[in-house]
């Protein structure tokens, strides 16, 4: 068994290839409708809705500690550099 060296390879241009995709997202505009219309209708009897409920109200109430340290911190910080 002979291991040859110098062969020429035959030259194969790769091909040029356009490709057309576009990019229009995940989710088309009428399952968004659906998603959105079937998420605000979510009832508290139900295990998602019971999820949400308690999600809204986390977010919604602030917290005022945490407000109040980062203030403080960000003053801090302020006066540090001036």
């Amino acid at each position: 068994m002979e291991l040859v060296v110098n062969q020429e390879l035959e030259f194969v241009p790769e091909p040029i290839t356009v490709s057309n995709c576009e990019n229009n997202g995940l989710l088309n505009s009428t399952y968004k409708s659906v998603v959105k219309e079937n998420f605000s209708k979510a009832t508290t009897k139900t295990v998602f809705g019971i999820r949400q409920r308690l999600k809204s109200s986390q977010f919604n109430t602030v917290n005022h500690t945490a407000v109040i340290l980062k203030l403080s911190v960000f003053a801090l910080v302020l006066v540090a550099l001036f």
